[in-house]
């Protein structure tokens, strides 16, 4: 079947399974030599510490400090004691569910879009969106939970879609999974999970019934909440351009989800099923903890509405004030181009283009990272210059509507894990865009044309080419076996190119020094951002706070971080230089807990500008 066919067929099951099969299989192939690859020391670190912590039996939220929800750490907590407490059965997991995940990605975009289409996104999406590097290690591997987490916004994406279609049967069954999608999201990442349900709500609206009085006032009140919440969101950030990249396309998906027929749904039934869901897998774990933290408790530490995740976190978002106004005027341009179809290409490399060549003085990578966070603006405009209401039409709808709301996922913090993080369905609603317009053209050609196969066989050739460029530099040192081991122990069996493995020296050095200053379980400290020590030297860190940034905790906060030292009496610290730019200020912010530390503590070794401390006997 080639790229963009009027009236793609849809291969059977067991074929399609057998291909996504198949694709599952390559991409875990290429993966999988990054399993045991690199260590990334602040994030990795501090967030396997937190595991072991409830492999333990200790609670988040009660006994330490967290912005992820219970299932996250019960997953983790599962998989560290699944591999005796070192990271490789965490490591496994993220290969093999990548895997998964593209092939799921690759098998709808076949059904839907055609073998040209789902294969060049499979490429781009493993290349750009799970980079590896010979330096950095390979990021997609380190446990953060919006690596499971946007997998099943993808799959809630994709059962709204189906919804849409008016033909769908089992509609109510899969509502209520979308619903219980988003609980288990939410059970894993707060944020990614409300915006899992959000988005659902409002991709569904357009199969609400128009006849309906109370379904017109509910979806326009639905309507006004999407457009309301998210300028109260992203208030903070305005200034910073979330304005257009953000703001702007939720107002063009409130504007296009209104209920389209007079025979349609119910909108209170889709409420109620998918509130139903959540609830089922959400609630079982809430109101236990509500009971122990309160109202206010689940407010500030569970759903983070106290501010200090955004102030402690936030960033603009690269947009020059000459690359937004390109994006707009490429947006223009599409709405304009209805009819005239071939000049899609043109429009998104000239906005990419400008969009890159406008930030260049960032650096060549970093301006093409800062190209990729506009692509969800990109294909939400382009995509909502469409006003067709077939039924393929309303199905790629839903799409871009779930999509504009799960985009906010980037607030605080647009850099390029999140996107990458919340990269499938940003992928699949990419794919749906190109499609239609090339579908377009086609149409505009008077069917598949020679100029139409040769340009799909181009498109696919250079976005295999791209793909490549991009991942074999790092893939084939690592392949062909020239690694070594980085001697982080054995909770950390990992390894990296020769040459590079010196960056993690002073970490090795540091558990060293801290296992032969300390027994096998001997509780030490650890500051700002340096939990990975704890758990790479098998030495448990007592205490509410496993890292420090400026703000989070607070001044209560932090004297609550004296008190547990207090309490805890540890026989070492360890005080390093914040190595992330957000713990950077850490040390003036935590002033008063590094003179605790200096009263108590005496320094005994300094370790690459780490001053390892032992505590004071009572007669100092």
């Amino acid at each position: 079947m080639k790229l963009g066919s009027i009236e793609p067929r849809e291969p059977g099951p067991l074929r399609l399974a057998c291909e996504a099969a198949t694709v599952a299989l390559v991409v875990a192939a290429f993966l999988w030599p990054f399993r045991l690859y690199g260590f990334d020391f602040v994030d990795e670190g501090t967030q396997l510490a937190q595991m072991e912590r409830v492999a333990a039996g200790q609670r988040p939220y009660l006994d330490f400090e967290t912005g992820y929800t219970p299932g996250y750490f019960a997953l983790g907590a599962a998989l560290l004691d699944a591999s005796d407490g070192t990271l490789v059965g965490i490591r496994t997991f993220g290969v093999l569910w990548q895997s998964v995940l593209v092939a799921g990605l690759w098998a709808t975009l076949r059904a839907w879009s055609g073998v040209r289409t789902a294969t060049a996104v499979a490429f781009l999406y493993v290349a750009f969106l799970l980079p590896v590097s010979l330096r950095a290690g390979a990021p997609f591997n380190i446990p953060y939970p919006g690596w499971v987490a946007g997998p099943l916004a993808l799959a809630v994406q994709v059962l709204v879609a189906r919804v849409s279609a008016r033909r769908c049967r089992w509609r109510s069954g899969l509502i209520a999974a979308c619903g219980f999608a988003a609980g288990l999201a939410f059970s894993l990442k707060p944020n990614v999970g409300l915006l899992t349900l959000a988005g659902a709500t409002l991709g569904l609206l357009p199969t609400w019934s128009l006849s309906s009085a109370v379904n017109r006032a509910l979806a326009a009140g639905i309507r006004i909440l999407a457009v309301l919440a998210t300028g109260v969101l992203l208030a903070p950030g305005f200034g910073e351009g979330y304005g257009f990249a953000l703001f702007a396309p939720v107002v063009l998906a409130a504007a296009r989800a209104r209920p389209l027929f007079e025979e349609g749904d119910p909108g209170w039934r889709h409420l109620v099923l998918l509130s139903g869901g959540f609830g089922c897998v959400v609630l079982p774990w809430l109101l236990p903890l509500a009971g122990e933290l309160g109202a206010v408790g689940v407010l500030r530490s569970v759903l983070l509405l106290d501010g200090g995740v955004v102030a402690a976190y936030l960033l603009p978002f690269p947009a020059p004030a000459l690359s937004t106004i390109l994006l707009a005027l490429g947006a223009i341009a599409a709405y304009l181009a209805r009819g005239h179809a071939r000049l899609l290409p043109w429009v998104v490399v000239v906005t990419l283009a400008g969009a890159t060549i406008l930030g260049f003085p960032a650096g060549p990578r970093l301006s093409a990272e800062n190209a990729i966070l506009w692509l969800g603006t990109i294909v939400l405009l382009l995509g909502f210059a469409e006003h067709d209401v077939h039924e393929e039409a309303l199905r790629d709808r839903a799409v871009l509507l779930f999509l504009a709301i799960f985009a906010l996922q980037l607030f605080p913090r647009p850099d390029s894990y999140h996107v990458s993080m919340g990269g499938p369905p940003l992928a699949l609603g990419a794919g749906l865009v190109w499609r239609s317009y090339v579908r377009r053209w086609q149409a505009e050609q008077g069917g598949e044309t020679s100029v139409v196969r040769w340009a799909s066989t181009a498109a696919l050739a250079l976005t295999v080419l791209l793909a490549v460029v991009r991942a074999a530099p790092a893939w084939i040192p690592v392949a062909t076996g020239s690694v070594v081991d980085v001697g982080l122990g054995p909770r950390a069996p990992v390894g990296m190119v020769e040459g590079f493995e010196d960056r993690h020296r002073s970490v090795v050095r540091l558990v060293a020094e801290i296992r032969s200053r300390t027994e096998h379980g001997e509780p030490i400290f650890a500051f700002p951002d340096a939990a990975a020590l704890g758990y790479l030297a098998a030495r448990p860190q007592p205490g509410y706070y496993l890292y420090f940034v400026p703000g989070r905790p607070d001044e209560a906060g932090e004297r609550r971080a004296i008190a547990d030292l207090k309490a805890a009496e540890p026989s070492l610290a360890i005080t390093c230089p914040p190595r992330v730019e957000a713990f950077a200020d850490a040390p003036v912010y935590f002033s008063r807990l590094g003179d605790e530390v200096a009263r108590a503590y005496a320094p005994v070794a300094d370790v690459d500008g780490c001053t390892v401390w032992a505590r004071r006997s009572a007669s100092e």
